[in-house]
């Protein structure tokens, strides 16, 4: 449901940012971008999502790991290279079922949905936002330590095809999910398909959510009136009910090495607390629903061990404290600056 709300709210933003990046484009014998950090992440972006490059990733790896006699990197090799054939052929497939019109072709924003097998008519989903989250989820899962680096290598790549005027943003969301939910079913057992999918769709869901609520916040203004108050009265009495019961957790647990329910649970009240101040019923929808999934994901695997992590506390806190204020300075500071809404 998370992702279905974020997929709507945001196919509200695909005509507007594709008419800003239209604006900002020079249209010579090939398209340029007028702005250079625009050009640059869609020059580089491209390069670096394209299919036979990802391909020679992976041979890459599985190079190295024969040359160097590394059991470990050779089954990451090769699950890069199923979870980009999962996602190539899911792609390929839903591009030609679907048949939207890509941004340079249509000019409404309207999804116009047919079978195509006309080229210019398969936006939906970006197959290099596919490809490249794939690889990007199969190395996360495998590496946590690179993972940042790698999903935010994918996310680069989903975000130069907007600028390319290649893809709406539905689009690169819509890759994202399938490349997540490709790597999360190459990078586990195949007996385990059933639950790899659930933690891909809820891992996807929680990407999609924050995705869309940034972009949401970042583009659009307070809501007036008392619909928005509410949300904003809501929202502040969600994060004060965290930070309560944060306290308690800090206080109890601040030599253990295990992430209770109660540190859980207060940094979803947390997380829908923020998204309830930015007075969108859609943001708040979304990351309630993820709430909610996450709750009940919670309870299901409470049964399973928590990986020590003594050591990393202070910084597991010091990251949730820090978000919280880069997410309030954000709603504070930054609220409707993107030139399109």
């Amino acid at each position: 449901m998370a992702l279905g709300v974020s997929l709507f709210g945001l196919a509200r933003l695909d005509l507007p940012i594709t008419k800003y990046v239209r604006s900002v484009t020079i249209h010579l014998p090939w398209d340029q971008l007028t702005m250079p950090w625009m050009a640059f992440t869609s020059n580089w972006g491209d390069w670096i999502g394209q299919g036979w490059r990802l391909v020679f990733l992976s041979l890459f790896l599985l190079a190295m790991a024969w040359a160097f006699e590394k059991p470990d990197i050779k089954r990451v090799a090769i699950q890069t290279l199923i979870a980009h054939g999962i996602a190539a052929l899911l792609a390929n497939v839903l591009k030609h079922l679907i048949g939207r019109p890509r941004p340079k072709f249509v000019h409404s924003g309207d999804w116009q949905m047919s079978f195509s097998l006309v080229s210019g008519l398969d936006s939906f989903p970006s197959g290099h936002s596919t490809a490249s989250f794939a690889i990007a989820t199969v190395l996360a899962k495998r590496f946590p330590v690179v993972g940042p680096v790698c999903l935010g290598i994918a996310l680069f790549v989903g975000i130069s095809r907007v600028l390319r005027g290649s893809h709406f943003p539905t689009d690169v969301m819509g890759g994202a999910v399938i490349g997540i939910l490709s790597g999360c079913v190459a990078a586990a057992p195949l007996r385990q398909w059933r639950s790899s999918l659930q933690e891909g769709l809820h891992n996807a869901a929680i990407a999609a959510s924050i995705v869309f609520g940034m972009l949401w916040t970042l583009s659009h203004r307070m809501e007036d009136g008392m619909a928005g108050l509410a949300l904003v009265v809501v929202g502040i009495v969600s994060i004060a009910g965290g930070l309560w019961s944060r306290k308690d957790h800090w206080v109890r647990d601040v030599c253990s090495s295990h992430h209770t329910w109660p540190a859980t649970a207060s940094v979803l009240f947390m997380a829908f607390g923020i998204a309830a101040m930015t007075t969108s019923p859609l943001v708040a929808g979304s990351a309630g629903c993820v709430c909610v999934a996450t709750w009940f994901r919670h309870h299901t695997h409470a049964h399973e061990p928590k990986a020590p992590a003594t050591h990393w506390i202070v910084l597991r806190e010091g990251a949730v404290i820090g978000s919280l204020c880069l997410a309030l300075l954000t709603l504070a500071t930054a609220r409707g600056i993107l030139p399109f809404q």
